[in-house]
C-alpha cells in the first residue's frame, strides 16, 4: 500500500483530523515487501511514566497476510525502541528497526517471522517497545507533536505511531488496551465497555479499553484533568480540560452538541455511538485532532482572550462521519473526508443564517475555494501539493466543500441527501474512494454522473457568465426583459440562478445550462436595473469583482504563512484591480502593522475608512481599533484613545470589537507585549 505521509490531522485530519491537517504528504509508492496484510486486533498494554516522560509497552498484534510472506513491515515512532520480539512463545531476532524512515517508509521496523507465513492464516505476534516521548522528534510532523508523556498531561494520538500499524488511515482493527499511569491522574479515550479504573498497591492505576469494531484506534488523553460531561439530545460530551479551562466547556458543549445533533439528523448516527470525548493538549501539539468518539485540542481554543473558532469546531466534529465512520481507501480520497466534512460544517451554518451574514457566507466560502483553484485539481491535490499549505487547503476543503454545494444544486436536495445517507450506510466501518462516492451519485441519480466528476474532481478551470438582454415596454405599462445567458464551459450541465433587479423589485429564475447559452424572459413592473448570475454564489466560477477578492484573498493567505512580501505584492495588485476596496486596505494596513511600520498601517486604515465600495460593517469598527493601536505603539495616547472611542461609535461588535476597544481605552496597546501580539483581528477570515 501507499505511504501517507501527508494528513490534514487538522482537525483536521485527520485523517483525520484534521484538521486541521499537516505534513504528513502523500506519495503514491508500490507495495513494499512484507506491506500486504491487514491487522485484526490489538492487545495491547502500556505504562506511563511522566516525571520520566517515558512509556514502556507491550502488544499482542493480529494480523492476516494478504499473500505468502516471510517478513512484514510496522511502522512505529523513531523515538521508541523495539525490545523483543516474539512468535508462538519463541523470540524473533531477525528485526531490523529504522527510526528514521529512509525510501518510501516513515519509521519503522521490518520483522523476519522465521517461517513463510501462507495466506489468510492469522498470525500473531508479540512486540514489546519503549522510549521517550517529549518532541516531535520520530512523529509525522517536523514541528508539532502527535504524542507526549509528561507531568503537565500526556496524549497519545493514532497518527503517532506509537504503537506498530501499517496502510496509515486505512488498516481498522479491534483492540483491547490497558493504559496505566500514576494513580491521581485520569485516562480518556473511547471505549465499548464501561472504564472502571483499577488501583494497584504499586501506585498506579490501570484504565482498560475495548474496540470491539474495527477503527483506528490508540488515542488516549491521560494527566489530572477536570473532567465534565455535557449532556447535548442523546449525545453526552465528556471533557478533560487543564485546571483553569473550565469556563470553554459550557459553550463547546452547545456548540459541538448542535453539530453532532445536525449531523445526525442529515446523514444517520456516527460510529462511535453517543459518547464524544474533547481534550485538552497543549500549544505544542497540533492544534486539532480527531480519532473515533475523540477530539483533541490544543490550548489556544481554550484561551479566554480567543474567540471560540466556531467555524473550525464544526468541522471537526464532521469528520467523525467523514474519516472515521467511512474511512478512506488512501489520502488521495481525502476529498470524500475532508471536502465533505467542510461541506458538512457550512451546510450547518447555511441552515442557521439569514440575510447579509448568509450572503456573507456563501460569497466568503466561494472565495476561499477559488484563491489557489488552477494550482491543481482536486483529486491530484494530495499528492501534489502540502496539506498544511494554503493552496492544499483552498483546494480540498474549500473548493471542495463547493462541489459538494453544486453537486446537490445539480441532483436536487432530495437526491443528495440519499447519495451522502447511501455512501454513509454502504461504507459504515469500511474504508472508501472517490470512485465509490461517484458509482453511489450515480445510481441515486438514474444518470452517468462521470461529467460532473471528471469536471469539478479531476479537472481545473471554472466558467465566467456574460449576460445580454433588450428591454421592451408593454402595453399594459410594464417591463418585458428578455435576453441571454453566456458561458464559457464545455458540458456544465446544472441549474443556474439569475436575478433581475427591477426598480422596488427583484425576482429569481432557475435556468438551467445544458449548452453554451439560455435564453430567459422576465416581465417587471419596475424598471430593470440589472440582471445578476448566480446571486446566492451557488457556483464555481470567475466574475470581474471575484477577480479582485481572490487575489486579495491569496495575499491574506500569503500574510499567514509569514511571507509578507508576497502578501504586499499580491494586496497592491488587487488594489490596481480596485482603488476604492475598503477590505484590501484593511488587510494592507495588517500586513504593515505586523511589521510594525505603524505609519504606513495608519495611511491603510485610514485609506479602509475613507473607501467608497460596499464593506462589512466592521472594518469601519476594527479599522479604528487597528488605528488607535498603532497610535499607542508610536506613544501618542490622545489620538489612540481618540480613535478607540471611534470604535466604539461605528457600533460593530464584530470579534468582541467592542469590549477590545474598551479595554485598550483602560489600557495602552503594548506592541511589546505577547499578548496583545497574538490579539486576534479580523479581516483574514
Amino acid at each position: 500500500m501507499s505511504r501517507l505521509k501527508s494528513l490534514s490531522i487538522k482537525t483536521s485530519a485527520l485523517l483525520f483530523a484534521i484538521g486541521s491537517a499537516a505534513t504528513i504528504t502523500s506519495a503514491q509508492q508500490p507495495p513494499a515487501p512484507g506491506s500486504r496484510y491487514d491487522v485484526t486486533n490489538y492487545r495491547i498494554e502500556v505504562q506511563l511514566t511522566p516525571e520520566q516522560h517515558t512509556l514502556r509497552a507491550g502488544a499482542d498484534v493480529t494480523f492476516v497476510p494478504q499473500e505468502a510472506t516471510r517478513s512484514v513491515v510496522f511502522e512505529l515512532n523513531g523515538s521508541l525502541h523495539v525490545d523483543s520480539i516474539e512468535r508462538d512463545g519463541h523470540a524473533l531476532t531477525g528485526f531490523v528497526q529504522d527510526a528514521v524512515g529512509a525510501g518510501s517508509m516513515g519509521p519503522n521496523v521490518r520483522i523476519d517471522l522465521g517461517d513463510v507465513m501462507p495466506a489468510a492464516r492469522p498470525v500473531t505476534l508479540r512486540i514489546r517497545w519503549s522510549g521517550a516521548l517529549t518532541s516531535p522528534e520520530g512523529g509525522p510532523l517536523a514541528t508539532k507533536r502527535l504524542a507526549y508523556v509528561g507531568p503537565e498531561g500526556s496524549y497519545l494520538m493514532y497518527a503517532a505511531r506509537w504503537f506498530p500499524f501499517h496502510d496509515y488511515a486505512a488498516d481498522r482493527a479491534t483492540s483491547d488496551i490497558t493504559v496505566i499511569v500514576p494513580t491521581g491522574m485520569q485516562v480518556g479515550g473511547i471505549s465499548d465497555e464501561t472504564v472502571v479504573p483499577q488501583v494497584d498497591k504499586t501506585g498506579t492505576t490501570r484504565f482498560h479499553f475495548v474496540n470491539k469494531q474495527p477503527a483506528l484506534i490508540g488515542n488516549f488523553i491521560a494527566g489530572t484533568y477536570v473532567t465534565k460531561s455535557v449532556r447535548f439530545g442523546k449525545y453526552e460530551l465528556q471533557f478533560f480540560v487543564k485546571p483553569g479551562s473550565e469556563h470553554r466547556i459550557p459553550n463547546y458543549g452547545e456548540l459541538m452538541g448542535h453539530a453532532l445533533e445536525f449531523y445526525t439528523n442529515e446523514y444517520g448516527g456516527p460510529a462511535f455511538g453517543s459518547r464524544f470525548v474533547i481534550a485538552q493538549t497543549d500549544d505544542e501539539a497540533i492544534e486539532a485532532y480527531s480519532g473515533p468518539g475523540m477530539l483533541f485540542l490544543a490550548s489556544k481554543f481554550f484561551d479566554a482572550a480567543r474567540q471560540a473558532p466556531e467555524e473550525r469546531l464544526q468541522r471537526e466534529v464532521a469528520y467523525q462521519w467523514w474519516g472515521q465512520t467511512v474511512g478512506l481507501k488512501s489520502f488521495d480520497d481525502a476529498w470524500v473526508s475532508q471536502g465533505l466534512a467542510e461541506w458538512s460544517a457550512f451546510a450547518l451554518r447555511e441552515s442557521s443564517l439569514t440575510g447579509a451574514l448568509l450572503d456573507s457566507a456563501q460569497r466568503e466560502e466561494q472565495e476561499r475555494a477559488l484563491t489557489f483553484e488552477q494550482t491543481s485539481s482536486i483529486v491530484r491535490a494530495p499528492a501534489a501539493l502540502d496539506d498544511q499549505s494554503a493552496a492544499y487547503q483552498s483546494i480540498v476543503f474549500y473548493k471542495g466543500a463547493m462541489v459538494f454545494r453544486m453537486l446537490r444544486e445539480t441532483l436536487g436536495r432530495e437526491q443528495f441527501n440519499q447519495v451522502l445517507r447511501k455512501f454513509l450506510d454502504q461504507f459504515r466501518n469500511k474504508n472508501a474512494g472517490i470512485d465509490d462516492f461517484e458509482r453511489i451519485a450515480t445510481q441515486v441519480a438514474g444518470r452517468n454522473m462521470r461529467y460532473f466528476f471528471a469536471q469539478w474532481v479531476e479537472g481545473t478551470g471554472v466558467p465566467e457568465f456574460s449576460v445580454d438582454y433588450q428591454i421592451i415596454r408593454t402595453r399594459g405599462g410594464k417591463f418585458r426583459t428578455r435576453g441571454t445567458v453566456r458561458q464559457n464551459f464545455e458540458n456544465l450541465h446544472m441549474p443556474v440562478e439569475l436575478t433581475l433587479h427591477s426598480e422596488g423589485d427583484s425576482q429569481t429564475k432557475v435556468l438551467y445550462l445544458d449548452g453554451k447559452s439560455e435564453d430567459f424572459d422576465f416581465e417587471s413592473n419596475g424598471q430593470p436595473i440589472a440582471a445578476e448570475v448566480d446571486p446566492n454564489d451557488k457556483i464555481l466560477r470567475m466574475s470581474d469583482d471575484l477577480k479582485v477578492s481572490i487575489v486579495a484573498r491569496r495575499g491574506i493567505e500569503l500574510f499567514h504563512d509569514g511571507q509578507y512580501a508576497e502578501a504586499q505584492q499580491q494586496l497592491e495588485t488587487a488594489l490596481k484591480l480596485d482603488r476604492n476596496n475598503a477590505w484590501v486596505y484593511y488587510n494592507l494596513g495588517l500586513i504593515y502593522f505586523e511589521q510594525k511600520n505603524w505609519q504606513l498601517a495608519l495611511d491603510n486604515f485610514q485609506a479602509a475608512l475613507d473607501a467608497v465600495s460596499s464593506k462589512p460593517g466592521w472594518i469601519d469598527t476594527w479599522a479604528h481599533i487597528k488605528r488607535g493601536n498603532a497610535y499607542d505603539a508610536k506613544g501618542d495616547r490622545n489620538k489612540a484613545v481618540f480613535e478607540y472611542n471611534k470604535a466604539l461609535q461605528a457600533g460593530s461588535n464584530y470579534d468582541n470589537a467592542q469590549a477590545t476597544a474598551k479595554k485598550f481605552i483602560n489600557t495602552p496597546y503594548d506592541p511589546k507585549a505577547i499578548a496583545e501580539q497574538a490579539q486576534n483581528s479580523p479581516g483574514y477570515n
